[in-house]
């Protein structure tokens, strides 16, 4: 048994793929969205607790010397915030 796969690249392609994915019949399929890693997630309200959270986990990895990381995801999402 095989699964009509669909690679998702551009954001834009989005509700064409999905709306592709949701009308297929013959069988399952597969969306395979790729994403950036370092990409955040944003909800639109951010409770206390979450954003504690966070920075204790940013913290944590400049800590554990893994500022590059810390700075990468910086980087790739100071424009959304």
């Amino acid at each position: 048994m095989g699964a009509k796969g669909i690679r998702l690249e551009d954001p834009a392609d989005a509700k064409d793929a999905l709306t592709e994915a949701l009308s297929y019949r013959n069988g399952p399929v597969v969306v395979d969205a790729v994403v950036d890693p370092y990409a955040l997630e944003l909800p639109s309200h951010v409770p206390f607790h979450t954003a504690e959270g966070y920075m204790l986990s940013v913290a944590r990895q400049v800590l554990s010397g893994r500022l590059d990381s810390v700075i990468k995801t910086v980087e790739r999402n100071f424009g959304l915030v």
